[in-house]
């Protein structure tokens, strides 16, 4: 069942990511400063960085995304020095050093709020085909450990546990999202599926889209991590 789960991720991941990118281009082709962003996105990386400075010291580091990760194996019962828990790291680890790295200060490799607004503007968003294929692969491996029991499909209880446990998101806020991305109402989502939430939240711009609140709908309180 796993092996069939990981075939169905490889086949469908290249085509996804181009399709989703493609039709991303379409609203900004080119963004090399902050400002072009648009509030959307601002809101979402925002959002985002709150959500990772755990501890509220305006700044974040890659620990913070590999305790992010942490958690969610931690929700499993999944070593961390598994197999599954080293993919997820690596896949942790790609997501700071492709986009967010560049931008880092300091020995600690520190990045405040501006610092992530620009590196993902910079390195995610001027190029969007290229980021949506990275971030196939960064979406995969949480997709690997949201599926619990290697079907292949993310149920709604999957998808609240991931939510929850990798960035504080409510229960009513997972939902609503679950909601949006089961499409053909099976109450599962599909790795094409969980790929578009996840390029829709760092590459799209539409406004009030559901897939913006993946990390948690802006001004809502984000659960700590002893909550979990």
């Amino acid at each position: 069942m796993k092996r069939n789960r990981k075939k169905a991720l490889a086949v469908g991941a290249a085509a996804t990511a181009v399709a989703a990118a493609g039709a991303a281009v379409v609203v900004a082709a080119r963004i090399s400063r902050t400002g072009n962003v648009g509030r959307v996105r601002l809101n979402k990386f925002d959002r985002w960085f709150d959500t990772l400075d755990t501890e509220g010291n305006d700044y974040i580091t890659e620990a913070n995304l590999a305790e992010a990760a942490a958690r969610v194996l931690g929700a499993r019962g999944v070593p961390v020095d598994s197999p599954m828990g080293l993919e997820l790291r690596e896949a942790t680890s790609r997501l700071w050093t492709e986009f967010i790295a560049p931008k880092a200060v300091g020995d600690e490799g520190r990045v405040g709020r501006k610092e992530l607004r620009r590196a993902l503007a910079e390195h995610m968003l001027t190029d969007q085909i290229a980021a949506a294929a990275k971030l196939a692969s960064i979406a995969d491996a949480y997709f690997a450990i949201a599926d619990e029991n290697g079907d292949g499909l993310i149920s709604s209880g999957e998808f609240v546990q991931l939510l929850r446990n990798w960035n504080g998101v409510d229960y009513q806020e997972s939902h609503r999202v679950f909601e949006h991305l089961d499409t053909d109402h099976d109450n599962r989502i599909s790795p094409d599926e969980w790929r578009s939430a996840i390029f829709g939240f760092f590459l799209g711009s539409e406004r009030n889209h559901p897939v913006n609140d993946l990390m948690g709908k802006v001004g809502s309180p984000i659960l700590a991590p002893a909550d979990f």
